[in-house]
């Protein structure tokens, strides 16, 4: 354990990456000569720009997460003492700004990226409102992860890319991400992580009224995006794309010398992918094929989590769709209380382009995107990436049909991967809920069971209109005495005013399905005698979720008491961030903690709530 201060801190992504032409010199940025760090403009050249926290009237400290404090091997202890403090609300760099690379600090940096936000081009976007800080070790890399964490700033102030914005966060969204974060995190579904929150009592922004704000210190692997590609496509920079690539495949995708591990892991059971396609891409993949394929692999895979977990992000434009497959940048999020495929959690998606049944389809239009802005370099071929010409930028006419041919395969292939991984994690997902083995799944038949087993349960559930999440914790109940489910006792359970069902024709319904449950129950032992039904499910299924009614009565709590009270934030912490364990949410508040476990449908009217982007 040691403390943030004490870290050694790098920042490769401004090492490796080509920065603002305006503001390529950190002397610049110093003198900050015109407000220029914080004057916003659109960058001719270059994937990031040297910025600084804006300084605000006051901050006060709110809190932060222990369990991010463990994983980033820091000492709990120190979030009380100020120089942490200052830290995590950029303070620390106002105050010694003259001073702060020479005791090892970075110098602090915004994104810029483009993006498609609801399926049109918007241009150059950006860090708005973030400030990246530095890199700090993985205290516990696993093998499979990058052996650094990108720490940054949300709500710091404008930076060269907040357009028209103020580059403020409300304390309510701060709370938002905050919790929801760590909570998917908790639950195994990729995300970017959660440290702490500022609260910044005397800063207001003005969103559907007057808020007060707050500043969220998040961290991550990377918080590259599919936007940083849009941008360099935008521009025309084939060089930026190149630099950008390269980047990602070197110090993302090569772990311990182990390259596209999600890729590889993919391909190594389902290996006919391109055994039919080989004359339209060649012998072999390259670097480039393979990085896109990874960045598919890896969305695929946080798509499918999310689908199986009710979560939906609420707007998923290529500027929120992560390289390494992580959520990322929370807006309108929700938790799906009762199976609706057309539930959108964004009040202003009035085509449902982002609901709950187009998640895998929107994630795979990105991905699409960003195929098309590699498309020069995946439609290379390994001679064609070799060839002087071709590196100098003196593209021969001749090359373009085939260039185009092999970057349209590239890219259909892509899809049938997409598919086959969203389809293979969504099953196996599924699967560890309702307590069965994944050896039931024939490596090439994921499909089939997805078709006769997963979708008529999610038709029974749109009928019952049970709370979603209930259902696979009532389903580990009424086991508990073995593996045949009593159907009676089931019924009981799940039954709603809200049912589109009579209670004979739910009856029917379940029986129905429990016959080809209890069949897959008893494959499930017939390959794996030694297999837990209860025991896996129980690992998989969640005792609380933070719905959104939950998240609006402890910013009510944070709001009302102007920061100083903040014991309902607290005790959602302990059950957000440890969802699977009752022994880790305290002895304090536990009225509170009774009514938060309520199922949905307990709370009819809270239900399905809808949030606007300001969220």
């Amino acid at each position: 354990m040691t403390r943030l201060v004490d870290l050694p801190k790098t920042s490769t992504f401004t090492e490796k990456i080509t920065p603002d032409v305006k503001i390529d010199s950190k002397n610049i940025a110093y003198k900050n000569e015109s407000n220029i760090i914080h004057q916003p403009r659109v960058l001719s050249k270059g994937g990031f720009s040297w910025t600084l926290p804006e300084e605000r009237k006051e901050y006060q400290f709110l809190t932060a997460n222990e369990n991010a404090l463990h994983d980033l091997g820091l000492d709990p202890a120190q979030v009380d003492e100020e120089e942490f403090q200052q830290i995590v609300s950029g303070q620390y760099y106002i105050i010694n700004q003259d001073t702060f690379e020479k005791r090892g600090f970075p110098f602090p940096y915004s994104q810029a990226y483009a993006g498609w936000q609801f399926g049109q081009f918007a241009g150059q976007l950006g860090d708005g409102r973030v400030v990246n800080l530095f890199e700090i070790p993985n205290h516990n890399p696993d093998g499979n992860n990058r052996p650094f964490f990108e720490l940054q700033l949300k709500g710091a102030g404008k930076t060269p890319f907040s357009r028209f914005a103020d580059g403020k966060a409300v304390i309510r969204s701060s709370i938002r991400e905050y919790i929801i974060s760590e909570h998917l995190n908790a639950v195994g579904i990729p995300t970017t992580r959660a440290l702490s929150i500022t609260y910044l009592p005397k800063t207001y922004a003005q969103r559907h009224w007057a808020e007060k704000c707050g500043i969220y210190t998040r961290f991550a692997e990377s918080f590259i995006r599919v936007g940083n590609f849009d941008l360099h496509r935008w521009r025309g920079d084939r060089d930026g794309i190149k630099q950008l690539s390269n980047y990602v495949i070197d110090e993302l995708f090569t772990i311990n010398g182990t390259q596209f591990q999600n890729f590889d892991r993919i391909t190594s059971i389902k290996t006919d992918f391109f055994d039919e396609s080989k004359p339209d891409i060649g012998d072999k993949l390259t670097d480039y094929d393979k990085m896109y394929y990874e960045i598919i692999v890896r969305n695929a895979e946080t798509a499918a989590l999310w689908q199986c977990y009710g979560f939906l992000n609420g707007v998923l434009n290529t500027d929120n769709t992560s390289v390494l497959g992580l959520s990322i940048d929370f807006g309108p999020f929700a938790i799906m209380d009762k199976y609706n495929p057309n539930y959108t959690s964004n009040s202003e998606d009035h085509e449902l382009r982002y609901n709950y049944s187009n998640t895998p389809t929107a994630i795979w239009w990105n991905l699409t995107r960003l195929g098309e802005d590699l498309a020069e370099l995946i439609g290379a071929g390994p001679a064609l990436l070799e060839d002087s010409d071709f590196i100098k930028g003196r593209l021969q006419p001749e090359w373009e049909d085939d260039i185009i041919k092999r970057a349209t395969k590239i890219i259909e292939i892509g899809g049938e991967i997409y598919q086959y991984a969203f389809t293979k994690k969504y099953v196996e997902t599924f699967l560890n809920r309702l307590g069965v083995s994944h050896k039931v799944i024939d490596s090439q038949d994921v499909n089939k069971l997805n078709e006769e087993f997963i979708s008529p349960l999610l038709a029974l559930l749109y009928k019952i209109q049970c709370d979603f999440n209930k259902f696979f914790l009532v389903l580990q109940t009424v086991r508990a005495g073995g593996d045949t489910i009593d159907s009676e006792k089931l019924v009981h359970e799940l039954e709603t005013s809200e049912s589109r069902y009579s209670k004979q024709e739910l009856t029917k319904e379940i029986d129905d399905w429990l016959v080809i449950y209890h069949g897959i129950i008893a494959k499930s032992h017939e390959l794996e005698p030694t297999f837990n039904p209860l025991e896996t499910s129980q690992k998989f299924n969640p005792y609380f979720l933070p719905r959104g009614w939950i998240l609006d009565q402890v910013i009510k709590s944070v709001e009302e008491s102007d920061g100083e009270e903040i014991k309902l934030l607290k005790k959602l912490e302990k059950m957000s961030f440890n969802p699977f364990d009752k022994s880790k949410w305290g002895d304090e508040e536990k009225q509170i903690e009774k009514e938060w476990e309520l199922q949905g449908d307990s709370n009819p009217e809270k239900n399905m709530q809808q949030c606007s982007c300001s969220s």
